[in-house]
Parts: C-alpha cells; structure tokens; sequence
C-alpha cells in the first residue's frame, strides 16, 4: 500500500466518483425541491458590490472579496463596468475601467483594492502560482495527469502551475464565503501543500449558497468535503482519471450550521440522510438553465451515507451539464 493510501484509508470506498461524461442510474425517485426549514429572518449577506469585473475576457465577478490565480508573469485583463481605482502598496493608479495585471515572476500573494467613486471597495488577493517538477513539486507528490485532455476539453489539459499554500496562505479568503484551505487535497504533507483551484467553482459555489439562503436553508458557508486532489490521491480513492477534482474544478459539499460534519435535515423529516443530500440536488440543478448559473455549466452529483461520510452533493465547472445519482 502506498503511503497516499494509507493516508486516505478512512475514506477509500468513496468520497465522490466523478465519472466525467454518464448519467449514472438513479437511485431514489425523483421530487421537487424540498420545502425551506421554518422561516427566519435571514441575515445572509451574499457580499456583492454596485460593480462588477470581467476577469480575463470570460468570468463576470461582483464581490467584495475575490481571488485570481495567475502564471508568473501573466498579464491579467481585468475590465470593470465602471472607472476604478487600483489601490496597490498604498499607492492609488487613476480612476480606469480596465485594469491590466502584470503577476510578479515570484510566486505569492499581492493584495489589491478597487474602489468606485461612490467608496464602495473590492479587496482582490492576486495569487502568483508555482510551476511543477513533473509528477511533484517541490517534494510533493502530485501523480501523473492523463497524456491528453479528455475529448479535447482544454479545461482537462494538465496544469503547469499550482498554488503553494501554507497555513498563513491557507487563510485567505477566495471570495466572500470561502478560504483556500477548504479546497486543499487531504493528501499527507511534509510542507507547504500544493493545489490548482477553479475561479470559475468559487463563482458557481457562491450562487448556489446564495440560492440556498433563498431558498430558506439559512447558512453561511458549505462544508467543502472533497475539493483539490492529486491525481496520485485520486487514483488511491478508485475514482476515474477524469475526474474534476484533479484540475481544481470540483467540490463535494453539504450544509452542516451544527457542526455535527452531517448534512443537515434540508427536508425537514427528522432523519439525516440520503434524501437531504437529494433536496439541495434538486435546488442545484433547478438552476441550471437560469441566469444564476450562465457560463458555469457543470457536472451535479448526488451521494448517500456510508461508514466514512455522510451524504453530500458533488459539483463542478466541466462546461457541460451533466448529473448522476438522484
């Protein structure tokens, strides 16, 4: 056995098989969406702002906090809607509604604010990424990524670069509800861990927990279950070579307010299970077609409870829609 299997053995018989393009056999009937929990008054803050950015030509983002990953020495082309000021080492650039990044040839972390005349703030932590040895990087084993993208799909070509996180790094907000230690692979390390992870994921996990809440099911955050994994812990968890989990595109989620690391009684029946994990599958896909979800179609999976998990909906950015399991 391998010391990543070893490592993973609480949870080798499943903590998500993303098979990249099958409906799956259903395995409960199908309903409409579970009804809300009792009504409160909600508090959630989704954290948008009056203003929005276009990130490299394809992500629109409108938050309050927000992360970008980038190559050493990429140019980024940040577009605002409106002129912004770019705050950068307490030096202010002159009010521009495009923004053009040059990311640092040292990887790392630069924050940036962007301010409206109206005073409203976007915090942006720009994260330089480190590129790999091959199947490790810098002592840490990745694996090896298939040869060739799957059916073509350059969102499924092997990345170069990856993010080295330690525990002050591991901190950082990523946008309003999420911080980049929820995403690292549970993959033993000596060291600094390493991760690719998708800006497209944080938008569409930020809409579904906004439509959650919505919804009546008041939480402020997903407990990420599964998020980044090397291809190297993948493989060690049976899972297919495909699976999105690998590129950083990928999250196995539940709602969990109690801290009891259950998903919580969504339906509102009395019993924690499979059928909690179907209620917030249902919320998700039913907003597949709707401009919530424009530009991040993605794979929808829904699991039940076994000895190592409860259950729990998987949810990723492929850029086809595609669903298995309910």
């Amino acid at each position: 056995m391998s010391a990543i299997a070893a490592s993973v053995l609480f949870a080798t018989l499943f903590l998500g098989n993303d098979p990249a393009a099958a409906i799956l056999a259903t395995a409960s009937p199908v309903s409409e969406i579970a009804p809300p929990r009792a009504a409160q008054a909600s508090d959630f803050d989704p954290g948008h702002l009056p203003f929005s950015l276009t990130i490299r030509g394809e992500l629109s983002v409108n938050y309050e906090t927000f992360a970008i990953f980038a190559r050493p020495g990429e140019q980024v082309r940040i577009e605002a809607d409106r002129p912004l000021s770019w705050i950068d080492d307490d030096v202010m650039r002159a009010a521009s509604p495009e923004l053009d990044w040059t990311a640092p040839a040292t990887p790392g972390l630069t924050r940036v604010q962007l301010e409206d005349d109206a005073g409203h703030v976007m915090n942006l932590n720009l994260i330089v990424m480190r590129s790999s040895d091959g199947d490790s990087i810098n002592g840490y084993q990745l694996g090896n990524y298939p040869a060739e993208p799957y059916l073509g799909h350059e969102n499924y070509r092997a990345p170069e670069f990856f993010l080295e996180v330690d525990s002050d790094l591991g901190s950082i907000a990523v946008s309003p509800h999420f911080r980049l230690e929820q995403f690292l692979c549970k993959q033993e390390a000596d060291g600094p861990q390493y991760l690719v992870l998708s800006e497209r994921l944080l938008v569409k996990l930020e809409r579904i927990l906004e439509a959650a809440n919505d919804h009546g099911w008041r939480t402020d955050g997903f407990t990420v279950m599964s998020g980044y994994r090397t291809p190297a812990y993948n493989a060690d968890l049976g899972n297919g070579e495909n699976s999105r989990h690998i590129y950083g595109g990928a999250a196995d989620i539940y709602i969990d307010t109690d801290g009891d690391d259950v998903m919580d009684d969504l339906n509102g029946d009395g019993a924690l299970d499979r059928a909690d994990a179907a209620a917030l599958f249902d919320l998700v896909q039913s907003l597949a077609d709707t401009p919530l979800l424009e530009g991040l179609a993605g794979g929808l999976g829904e699991y039940a409870p076994n000895a190592w998990h409860g259950p729990f909906v998987h949810v990723d950015e492929r850029g086809w829609n595609v669903q298995w399991g309910r």
